[in-house]
């Protein structure tokens, strides 16, 4: 062991001291290339042509653009290698197989998050975690192993799998395993403090989650329970994606990540490139509806579930209507309407092709016949086209207009989209996947979500056909997880007991403090227990406490009473400035994100009083790593009790 040591220091040391080199020469070279860019717009600006016929200034110029074009591009290309090598800097790599090819000698592989070579030897000092190679590590046991090369199968044996703890350069711990890499880096993981970001370690994958990232279905379909890893797996597989496209033409640009809030897109933004890619584009669906219909006045995702949530007389018409709206039966009408328009078609205002769609009952009828319609059809209709009048359309309302605008003027807002992620699926309705086939005809999907999840409606384990059905590609794989990484086992069997089956969620088995239930006499002395069991978990270095309401409106009102006491960030739709320390949020905005500590601070009778409210107990509960604390002022709800 001490030879073995001595042998991994001095790896390590070199590897590090290559790192450094490799950043000098890259910082000399962009100096370099900085200077002839400089040099190139002085000598294009200075031999513009003066007039517009001037054909050979004409040429002239346009030679020195393309000069200038190519060395922006090499500029660009050194950057990229200049961050993909300053993230090895501190961590160069975390895993190592030795391996010997049929017939020949064992060969030592390290494996990081991107490749490093030195120049002068050629020698492949670490090897990026995606190429076919390091599949072995995450994949096989030691003994006769395989793996699919671009020449095709490449067989022999697999003598060592190494796993290795780096900080600042410095060699931690290392041990060999005998399985694919698994409990022992994540234990130690889970059982550090979250950062505001995910953890990009890639160290974490299991085999199955390696599989996933690597498959070529055209239509991936993953149902994981809260804290199993979804979103991580859905980052790993666009930065797969676009090493890959170094021969299949994937770019960043050819990604797209569609982000359940403005928020979870900031909480993933950094994530790709800790993994040695550049980031993809992510797009809230709401900026999606806004975009297609030129239309700023229309209501968020936010402001429906608000809606959905608050207690009123109005909140059983609005659940039904978008569940109608959404359905297939009224895509059926739609498309019924559609096909009776004149063709060619004439400068339609869609908006009002809608509205009196809804206004004309006898028309709807019409349209409607031989369809099984719910029986309380015509009470939406008529409420529809009331509200239809409004200056600020429905989300439900936008859902069917955006659906409308493109099958009349098609696509176009998206055209060099070729992979497509959608996280926290269960929350969209068939109309919108409907919507994404459309807006993104030729690309493949990676559909990730939770049935258990959901904020206002209900769903189970046949969504994903459904959704596999309106997508029409020629393959679709459903994938099941069952293991959730994320919470104390504590903290997951308190949980799970909200939602149907959750006793077949299985822990990491990682043991921490029991949830705790407090029902405290008054609004002053509820704050006051908040703020100290915030204060208790920044003392124990805890960087993230959130402390999560069932809406915006309970958000805001307890953040009047709290911002006295405690230092706190009420987190908006638009994001938070930064997700670290205390953060206040409703429980839609929650979804996707994790803490080290979480309080529900509303777990009351009347919050929290009817079989919806289950669900969303169970997402606020889940989103703790460390610590669980479910208070209110009053009688605490039933649901806990």
């Amino acid at each position: 062991m001490d030879a073995d040591l001595l042998h991994e220091q001095a790896y390590l040391k070199q590897t590090c001291a290559l790192i450094q080199r490799s950043l000098s020469e890259l910082l000399t070279i962009l100096d370099d290339e900085q200077e002839k860019i400089r040099e190139a717009r002085q000598e294009l600006q200075e031999n513009q042509p003066a007039f517009a016929d001037d054909r050979d200034k004409q040429t002239e110029t346009a030679q020195y653009l393309s000069g200038l074009q190519t060395q922006l591009a090499a500029y660009q290309a050194y950057t990229d290698r200049f961050k993909k090598l300053n993230l090895l800097r501190s961590s160069p790599y975390f895993g190592r197989i030795d391996f010997a090819e049929d017939g020949q000698r064992p060969e030592t592989y390290y494996i990081g998050r991107a490749s490093l070579r030195d120049p002068l030897t050629f020698q492949i000092q670490v090897c990026d975690w995606r190429t076919p190679m390091a599949s072995l590590f995450y994949r096989a046991i030691p003994g006769q192993a395989s793996f699919m090369a671009p020449g095709g199968e490449v067989s022999g044996d697999l003598t060592r799998k190494r796993q290795y703890e780096i900080e600042d350069g410095d060699l931690l711990f290392f041990f060999d395993t005998d399985f694919h890499i698994k409990d022992g880096v994540l234990k130690k993981l889970l059982s550090q403090k979250a950062s505001a970001q995910m953890k990009a370690i890639v160290e974490s994958l299991e085999e199955a989650q390696d599989r996933l990232i690597r498959r070529k279905s055209r239509v991936l379909l993953i149902q994981g329970p809260a804290g199993s890893g979804k979103t991580s797996l859905a980052m790993h597989r666009a930065a797969y994606l676009m090493y890959q496209g170094l021969t299949s033409k994937l770019s960043a640009n050819n990604i797209l990540v569609v982000s359940p809030s403005a928020l979870f897109a900031q909480y993933i933004a950094g994530v790709l490139p800790d993994l040695g890619e550049k980031n993809v584009v992510s797009v809230v669906f709401d900026e999606m509806l806004v975009a297609l219909l030129h239309n700023k006045r229309i209501q968020s995702k936010g402001q429906f579930l608000e809606s959905l949530m608050a207690v009123s007389e109005y909140r059983s018409l609005l659940k039904r209507g978008i569940e109608f709206k959404t359905s297939a039966t009224f895509l059926t009408i739609l498309d019924r309407l559609l096909a009776g328009l004149p063709r060619p078609y004439p400068k339609l205002n869609i908006q009002a092709l809608y509205r009196e769609l809804f206004q004309d009952g006898e028309g709807f009828r019409r349209l409607a016949e031989g369809l099984a319609l719910p029986g309380d059809t015509e009470e939406i209709r008529r409420a529809t086209a009331e509200r239809l009048d409004a200056k600020t359309l429905y989300y439900d309302d936008a859902a069917v207009l955006a659906y409308l605008t493109l099958k009349l003027k098609g696509a176009g807002l998206y055209p060099n989209i070729k992979q497509v992620l959608v996280d926290e699926a269960q929350d969209y309705y068939p109309l919108h996947y409907e919507l994404f086939r459309l807006l993104f005809p030729g690309a493949k999907f990676t559909i990730l979500g939770d049935v258990n999840q959901t904020l206002e409606k209900q769903e189970n384990i046949s969504f994903y056909e459904q959704v596999a059905a309106i997508l029409r590609k020629p393959s679709s794989t459903l994938v099941v997880m069952d293991k959730s990484f994320r919470c104390t086992s504590e903290i997951l069997e308190f949980s799970a007991k909200f939602i149907p089956g959750g006793a077949d969620i299985r822990s990491f088995n990682r043991s921490g403090d029991r949830p705790e239930l407090c029902a405290l006499p008054n609004p002053d002395a509820l704050c006051d227990r908040i703020a100290a069991e915030a204060n208790a978990c920044l003392e124990k270095g805890y960087a993230t406490v959130g402390l999560i309401c069932k809406t915006e409106k309970n958000a805001l009102s307890l953040h009047k009473r709290l911002k006295e006491r405690l230092a706190i960030q009420l987190v908006r739709k638009e994001g938070a400035a930064e997700l670290r320390g205390v953060l206040l949020l409703p429980i839609y905005m929650s979804k996707g994100l994790e803490f080290d500590a979480v309080v529900v601070c509303d777990a009351d009778e009347d919050t929290y009083g009817d079989d919806d409210d289950k669900k969303l107990l169970y997402i606020a509960c889940t989103r703790a790593l460390h610590r669980l604390s479910l208070y209110c002022a009053g009688k605490l709800s039933k649901l806990v009790r």
